[in-house]
């Protein structure tokens, strides 16, 4: 991919005519082609559900995407906060500006509606998007993110052993 002008790529609302363009994205980055999952979210995004998602569009072309929203949900956290879901960028961009430039847009929503704290969640292996997040000056918290497979057996007892961890992941 030859050099562009950062200065010249629109971040613009999300449409549902980018809905290929944003399945591509994802496909390319993550090998996995999710059409049902985008049609929702961006249902929800046309009701007013998130914070409005946006684009990044280089000549006609969407070359990434930013989805979050705002609002309280859990004991303890604040009470405006905004939350990142996904960004997804075009491989031939990345590495370029335009996840910061997504972000940037994202964050001057946020403080205008008085949000004070951005969350987001990463898997701690993942080498894309922890460093990006990193970069940008996310910090690990104060809470730990558990989870459940509801599908594989629980483990008994009060306590996790390093056995029981084993075999339930």
């Amino acid at each position: 991919m030859k050099d562009f002008d950062l200065s010249k790529t629109v971040i613009r609302g999300i449409r549902e005519s980018d809905l290929d363009s944003i399945v591509g994205i994802e496909e390319k980055n993550l090998g996995l082609k999710r059409k049902g999952y985008w049609q929702r979210e961006l249902k929800k995004n046309q009701e007013g559900r998130y914070l409005g998602s946006v684009v990044a569009e280089l000549e006609g072309k969407v070359i990434g995407f930013i989805l979050g929203d705002i609002g309280s949900r859990e004991f303890g956290m604040p009470e405006n906060m905004g939350w990142i879901h996904t960004v997804g960028v075009h491989p031939d961009y990345q590495h370029r500006g335009v996840a910061r430039k997504l972000f940037e847009d994202y964050k001057e929503k946020f403080l205008k509606l008085d949000v004070d704290f951005v969350y987001t969640i990463v898997s701690l292996s993942d080498n894309m998007q922890l460093p990006f997040f990193e970069k940008i000056g996310f910090r690990q918290g104060n809470r730990i993110y558990l989870e459940l497979d509801i599908r594989k057996e629980p483990p008994v007892g009060d306590k996790l052993t390093d056995f029981d961890y084993r075999r339930i992941m």
